[in-house]
């Protein structure tokens, strides 16, 4: 089990079409043992290794996940929509979907309750048809500078984008602790030829089965 500074952590990756022809049974082998992928941005656009990525890398025995790159010049119930036509139906043993909300200066021209009401209202929407709560990958400096350390998302869990040294990534308000961190986006690892985030989820592979999606319960046959 992969330990980072006496913390129990395990490892995993977050690609797009960005790093091209992945050999994921090489990145399986590698240690890593989850990927999130990258599934829709904005109102439009779909990633175009998605499907292929998602499929290899389950073939491959890794857990993996759906992320949505947030636009504040889309509506929420349409990036919602994308996002779900693009990834269907969850399976048993996916992990949580992800809203990715980075890029400051695309949302210098939003103000701060609207910036919240599109979040919520996309996290809201995926939460309901999916019946899963969402994850919310971003930078300390962003909950901080842009979305004012707002409460509203406390109760989904964070997934920090925070390069750096210490034994952990800073960890803003409203949330106390992190569950998934990127902690570099120029790693290399077998299998994959381009840079690649490397992230740390904070746990056992075993606590990270828990939050993935679970099967639906069997009934017993009509007598």
């Amino acid at each position: 089990m992969p330990i980072l500074k006496q913390r129990i952590t395990t490892a995993g990756i977050d690609v797009s079409y960005y790093q091209e022809n992945v050999d994921w049974a090489a990145v399986a082998a590698s240690g890593i043992r989850y990927a999130f992928l990258k599934a829709t941005e904005g109102a439009a656009s779909v990633d175009r290794a998605f499907a292929k990525n998602r499929a290899k890398a389950a073939q491959a025995g890794l857990l993996r996940g759906a992320y949505h790159f947030f636009s504040p010049a889309s509506s929420a119930q349409a990036q919602a929509s994308l996002f779900l036509r693009t990834v269907g139906k969850l399976e048993p043993g996916d992990l949580p979907p992800v809203l990715d909300l980075e890029a400051p200066d695309h949302w210098a021209g939003t103000a701060h309750p609207e910036r919240i009401g599109m979040i919520t209202e996309w996290l809201d929407a995926v939460e309901t048809a999916l019946s899963v709560t969402p994850i919310v990958y971003l930078s300390p400096a962003f909950a901080a500078e842009i979305l004012n350390n707002d409460p509203a998302l406390v109760r989904h869990p964070v997934w920090l984008a925070h390069y750096t040294e210490a034994v952990g990534p800073r960890v803003p308000k409203p949330w106390v602790s992190w569950t998934f961190w990127q902690h570099t986006h120029g790693g290399h690892i077998p299998g994959i030829a381009t840079p690649v985030d490397l992230n740390w989820y904070n746990g056992s592979l075993e606590d990270l089965h828990s939050i993935t999606v679970k099967a639906p319960p069997a009934f017993p046959a009509a007598s």
